[in-house]
């Protein structure tokens, strides 16, 4: 039996896909291929990726950090979002957050993350990232209750746009997700 409000089962699936930085699923397919190393690796359209810089890196797991302390929380005063996140994607966080809110629901749990790669595109950097959502649960706000979830995601490989903005690395823009390929290599962590 689901926890969800009466009509709202798609909306509460949707809202945990939201709340991982508006990762939805997408009915898209494609294979990615990471050297043994890690160091090189090759993106699900064939481009090639390079080990993430070590100035990228860092803001780009503070961002994931920030945000997951924010969804938990279902408030945006938890942490600052724009300190690692820019237009147009801090106002999607944003608008997460108040539906959660509105919904009286939270996040809970951690995501986890496997880095495999990224392109330089000029200015931005495209940083992919196998994002694990299978611990990131939604959780009703009053019961404090895990609300039923869709079952089992497997990890999405999402592709991130960094920008520096203001002296400092943002992630801008996110792609919709594609499925992760098995066995990539790169270091898994936790927000």
């Amino acid at each position: 039996m689901s926890r969800t409000r009466p009509g709202r089962p798609l909306r509460a699936a949707a809202a945990a896909l939201a709340c991982a930085a508006a990762l939805t699923t997408a009915g898209c397919s494609g294979t990615s291929a990471a050297a043994p190393d890690g160091a090189t690796a090759t993106g699900p359209y064939g481009e090639r990726l390079i080990a993430v810089d070590t100035d990228l890196r860092q803001p780009y797991l503070a961002y994931w950090d920030e945000w997951t302390r924010v969804a938990r929380a279902a408030d945006t005063g938890a942490a600052p979002l724009d300190a690692h996140a820019d237009e147009p994607n801090l106002s999607i966080l944003r608008a997460s957050v108040d539906r959660m809110r509105e919904d009286k629901r939270h996040m809970s749990g951690d995501v986890k993350h496997r880095l495999l790669g990224m392109q330089v595109d000029g200015e931005a950097r495209r940083l992919y990232d196998c994002v694990d959502l299978n611990a990131w649960r939604i959780v009703d706000a009053g019961t404090g209750r895990e609300i039923d979830q869709v079952g089992q995601r497997p990890e999405q490989l999402s592709v991130m746009t960094m920008r520096h903005v203001n002296g400092a690395w943002k992630v801008t823009d996110i792609r919709n997700p594609l499925p992760c390929p098995e066995g990539t290599a790169g270091p898994s962590r936790s927000s």
